[in-house]
């Protein structure tokens, strides 16, 4: 007979394996179907952001990716650039790579924020808003993939904090500042939230959000970007229903050549089989993220999700479309927030 402990191991090993043979059956399914969608993509990304000279742009992370990329596109419409990461390492990747881009330190403003802590969200917010700075435009760019168990400062799951908790607290804080933007500058501000086609390999358990009773590190990454497209409806909801001059978008930008799918073998197996087809530069990646902040194609389709250019069905409609509700009055609940948008 097996000791319980023991039998509690295997099964949990069982499990997590068949799990990880389910996830990489989804990725070489998603891996086949963007090739396609990309073959027969007509939307090209806009090479060249139109004019915003003098108005705000804020993104999270910046400092290195398809987020840096990002960045650089929006100082050269002549956005003023609030870059929001971490302090130390971050920060010195940040101006490290603005120096080899030969642009200017003093072209893009450095603010702490660390997304895995709500007080540093609360902060960032603050110093935004004291400066009673107008936004037009802010993307939630930054997030953290494929990490082991741990806890945000918080409490929260650090996936599930970084990626959604965190963005979900700044948006609402900093809503007020957007509505400032949208009716004072030319265009309607715009919130971007940068997501993923993984969220198709997500699902929402309300009672385990922090994924105490199973954590599949991949799983959890799913999840989180599940609840940021979850998010993004339900803001596009909210800011109609309030007639606010702000459109929102949620949008895949293509995978990206990095060393992320080398953290398991099933992803390594995977992106193997399909990746050459669909792997981007984070160039071209970040090019779909301009498209989106700029392109006045979009302007009548706010709330919706974006694949490559693309309008395209989100993982929200397709497995949970009763669920945005729900997870949005959860995450008001856990955040302490009376009222999106009020403070």
């Amino acid at each position: 007979m097996y000791d319980s402990s023991k039998l509690r191991v295997i099964m949990e090993s069982i499990r997590s394996f068949l799990f990880n043979l389910f996830i990489m059956a989804k990725v070489i399914y998603l891996g086949v179907k963007q090739f396609f969608q990309e073959a027969c993509r007509t939307v090209n990304p806009i090479n060249d952001p139109l004019n915003r000279q003098g108005e705000y742009a804020i993104i999270t992370g910046g400092n290195r990716g398809i987020g840096f990329y990002t960045l650089l596109g929006l100082q050269a419409s002549g956005m003023k650039v609030i870059a929001g990461c971490r302090d130390g390492r971050s920060k010195q990747q940040l101006f490290e790579k603005l120096e080899e881009a030969g642009i200017p330190a003093d072209s893009v403003e450095w603010i702490n924020l660390d997304l895995s802590s709500l007080n540093s969200v609360k902060i960032f917010a603050k110093v935004v808003i004291d400066r009673n700075i107008r936004i037009s435009l802010l993307i939630n760019n930054a997030a953290i993939m494929f990490t082991t168990y741990g806890l945000s400062k918080d409490g929260f799951e650090q996936q599930f904090a970084v990626n959604y908790l965190g963005h979900f607290l700044l948006t609402h804080l900093l809503l007020p500042q957007l509505v400032e933007g949208g009716k004072h500058n030319r265009y309607a501000s715009r919130i971007v939230n940068v997501s993923s086609d993984s969220s198709f390999l997500g699902y929402l358990n309300l009672d385990d959000l922090h994924a105490k009773s199973f954590y599949n590190k991949f799983v959890a990454y799913a999840q989180s970007k599940l609840a940021q497209v979850l998010f993004n409806e339900m803001l596009h909801t909210h800011l109609t229903q309030n007639d606010h001059p702000i459109k929102c978008y949620a949008i895949h930008p293509g995978v990206v050549r990095s060393n992320w799918y080398n953290t398991t073998w099933y992803l390594k197996i995977s992106v193997r089989i399909t990746g050459f087809c669909n792997i981007k530069s984070e160039t071209l990646a970040a090019q779909r993220v301009l498209y989106t902040s700029f392109s006045p194609v979009l302007e009548n389709s706010s709330g919706c999700y974006l694949s490559d250019c693309k309008i395209t069905t989100p993982a929200s409609k397709l497995l949970c479309p009763t669920l945005r509700l729900k997870l949005w009055d959860v995450t008001l609940k856990i955040l302490d927030i009376e009222q999106f948008g009020k403070l």
